[in-house]
């Protein structure tokens, strides 16, 4: 039994209420946030480079104009011992499952953006734009620094 199973029917039924009360706006967001925590618990998290170094971390698609919560998820931590490869890419493609056919713009900084993903979410129905990692494997090789703005 995963760490996050007792509270999976929570999670769940917020984000089924979250979506019934307000439709889709067409311009979206998806990011990770982290929830302040000092127990124990297998799920806490700790990340040197946020403010919040430890707690949980979530994963959101809100509205990006407003900050409505659509769905959210819980990171439990990898699932292998080896390095998670496509975590962002699985997280998006997890998160905006609901917006396919729906052609919203989808946001999202660098920890999620790749070719692949976007090239996918289009391919799904969905517009998405990020700010990219130009050492991010698959990416066009003839990208600069200045012309990543540009691209996506």
């Amino acid at each position: 039994m995963n760490s996050a199973a007792k509270v999976r029917f929570v999670i769940n039924h917020l984000n089924c209420a979250f979506q019934a009360s307000l439709e889709n706006s067409d311009s979206q967001s998806v990011d990770e946030h982290m929830i302040k925590f000092k127990g124990k618990s297998s799920m806490k998290q700790y990340i040197k480079s946020k403010p919040i170094k430890w707690g949980f971390k979530m994963w959101f698609r809100c509205c990006s104009k407003t900050g409505y919560v659509y769905q959210f998820d819980i990171y439990l931590g990898r699932k292998t011992a080896t390095q998670e490869y496509n975590l962002g890419k699985s997280v998006v493609l997890q998160l905006c499952e609901k917006l396919n056919g729906s052609y919203c713009q989808v946001f999202f900084d660098n920890f999620f953006t790749s070719p692949r993903l976007i090239k996918q979410l289009f391919e799904n129905g969905i517009y998405a734009m990020g700010t990219a990692r130009v050492n991010r494997k698959n990416m066009p090789r003839r990208l600069k620094v200045s012309e990543v703005a540009t691209i996506f």
